[in-house]
C-alpha cells in the first residue's frame, strides 16, 4: 500500500486529492494548521465515515519545521503533496512578509525535512499561474518568463526554484505543478466562483432580483479542480520528475463565467447584474493569464473530464439543489450536460 502526505487537505484541492488517493488504495496522512478539534466539524461534512476514520490527521504548521519533521516520520511517505500555504495574491500585498514566511520558507522546510527523512519520496510542489506575472506571451508554458508582480506570485516563484535546486542538487523527485484558476462547490462564498453560484441560485429562486460584481473584462484560464488534482497525482507517477503547466488553455473572460452560469439557470444575467466600481486594493493585479497544457497532456497522459460549461453548470446545481458538503467534496462524480 502505498502512503501519501498531504498538507493543506482541508482545503479544496486537498479533500478532492484525500478521497481520490483513498479510492486509489493509499494510505492517506493529511497535516492540518488548526487543532483537529477545530478542524472535525468541517471534515466531518466531507468524508464518510470510513474516509474520515482512514485518514491519519496530524496538526502543524509550515512554520514550525519541528511539526514537518513529526509530520514525516510518522507517515513516513511515498508520496508528498504540498498544497499548504497562503492563497490569495492580494492579500499578500497586505502581508508579504508572512507570505514569503508560509510559501517559500514553508515550502524549503519541507523539501529540506523530506531530503533527511524519506529521500525517497515523491514530491508535488502546487506552484500558481501567478509567476508569470504580467504574461510575456500567451499561452504561457512551462518555458515562458516568469517575472512575478505580486508578492504572493514572487514567494511562489523562489519556492519553486528551491524545489528545482533540490530537484537538480540532490536528486529529489520534485514535481511543480503551475496551477491556474480551478473552481469546486468546495469554493468558500468569498471566490468569485461561489458567489456568483450563490447568487444565480437566490435569483432564481425569487430571493432577490440584482448580484454586484466588479469588472467583468478580466480573463482567466478556469478548469475543474477535480480535474487539477488528477493531474497532480499524474505528476508523481511519471517516469521523471519536472515541471508542467495545469490549465484548459482557453481563455475567458470573467462576463463568460458570468453568462455561462446564469444560462444554467436558465435565465439572462443582462437582466440581474450590475457592475460597480472597484478600489485599486480589490483590482486584480495579473490579467491575460492563460495556460498551455499540451506537455501535461502528452507527457502524462492527462485529460480533463470536465469542460468549461459542465463545471460551472455545476457549481450553480449545487446551490439550487442545496447539495451536502459530503456531496460536493465527492473526488469522482460524472459531469453533466449544462
Amino acid at each position: 500500500m502505498k502512503r501519501a502526505a498531504i498538507t493543506g487537505i482541508a482545503g479544496q484541492d486537498g479533500t478532492y486529492l484525500a478521497r481520490g488517493l483513498l479510492c486509489r488504495g493509499y494510505e492517506v496522512h493529511g497535516l492540518l494548521q488548526f487543532p483537529f478539534d477545530r478542524e472535525e466539524p468541517v471534515l466531518r461534512r466531507r468524508y464518510p465515515a470510513d474516509e474520515f476514520n482512514a485518514v491519519r490527521w496530524q496538526t502543524g504548521s509550515l512554520e514550525d519545521p519541528f511539526s514537518l519533521v513529526r509530520f514525516l516520520k510518522s507517515a513516513q511517505p511515498d508520496e508528498i503533496y504540498h498544497l499548504a500555504g497562503l492563497t490569495d495574491s492580494r492579500q499578500s500585498f497586505l502581508v508579504p512578509e508572512e507570505s514569503v514566511l508560509s510559501i517559500t520558507l514553508g515550502t524549503l522546510r519541507l523539501l529540506e525535512a523530506a531530503r533527511e527523512l524519506c529521500p525517497n519520496s515523491r514530491v508535488f510542489l502546487a506552484s500558481s499561474a501567478e509567476v508569470f506575472g504580467v504574461p510575456a506571451e500567451s499561452p504561457q508554458s512551462e518555458t515562458t518568463l516568469m517575472k512575478p508582480v505580486t508578492p504572493y506570485g514572487i514567494a511562489k516563484l523562489a519556492a519553486d526554484q528551491f524545489g528545482r535546486l533540490h530537484r537538480e542538487k540532490y536528486g529529489q523527485f520534485v514535481s511543480v505543478g503551475l496551477l491556474y484558476n480551478h473552481e469546486s462547490p468546495l469554493r468558500p462564498p468569498n471566490f468569485l466562483s461561489r458567489r456568483l453560484s450563490l447568487g444565480v441560485a437566490a435569483i432564481q429562486r425569487g430571493e432577490t432580483k440584482e448580484l454586484q460584481l466588479g469588472d467583468l473584462s478580466a480573463v482567466r484560464d478556469w478548469s475543474d479542480a477535480r480535474d487539477i488534482v488528477n493531474a497532480m497525482w499524474l505528476s508523481l507517477q511519471a517516469d521523471k520528475p519536472g515541471d508542467c503547466v495545469f490549465a484548459s488553455g482557453q481563455p475567458r473572460t470573467v462576463e463568460n463565467f458570468v453568462a455561462a452560469a446564469f444560462r444554467a439557470a436558465e435565465l439572462d444575467w443582462k437582466e440581474f447584474v450590475k457592475t460597480t466600481t472597484r478600489t485599486s486594493n480589490h483590482q486584480q493585479v495579473t490579467n491575460g493569464l492563460c495556460g498551455n497544457p499540451r506537455k501535461a497532456e502528452t507527457e502524462l497522459g492527462w485529460s480533463r473530464q470536465w469542460s468549461f460549461e459542465a463545471m460551472v453548470a455545476d457549481l450553480v446545481q449545487a446551490e439550487l439543489e442545496h447539495r451536502p458538503e459530503l456531496e460536493r467534496a465527492n473526488p469522482l462524480p460524472k459531469p453533466r450536460s449544462p
